[in-house]
């Protein structure tokens, strides 16, 4: 198996497979993890930017609100559908 084959396996880009649950579940949690982390990353970088520079970052602030606004529209809009 070449360089190709193994990274269209890996990423269940195979046009001859049907990716299964598992590879989405696993791609749901992994995202959800990169969000997670993401977010608490800006909100200690404005929390130091706040402490030690004693300035407020409205760009990080806006970064954390729309995130915040996605997730909980995201919420209702699942709450509401399913």
């Amino acid at each position: 198996m070449g360089a190709g084959g193994f990274f269209a396996n890996f990423f269940g880009l195979r046009r001859d497979a049907t990716p299964d649950e598992r590879f989405i579940m696993h791609r749901f949690k992994s995202t959800r993890l990169a969000e997670h982390v993401g977010t608490n990353m800006i909100f200690v970088l404005f929390t130091y930017h706040a402490v030690v520079s004693k300035t407020i970052r409205w760009d990080l602030l806006s970064v954390i609100a729309a995130m915040a606004v996605v997730k909980v529209c995201a919420l209702l809009y699942y709450r509401k559908t399913n």
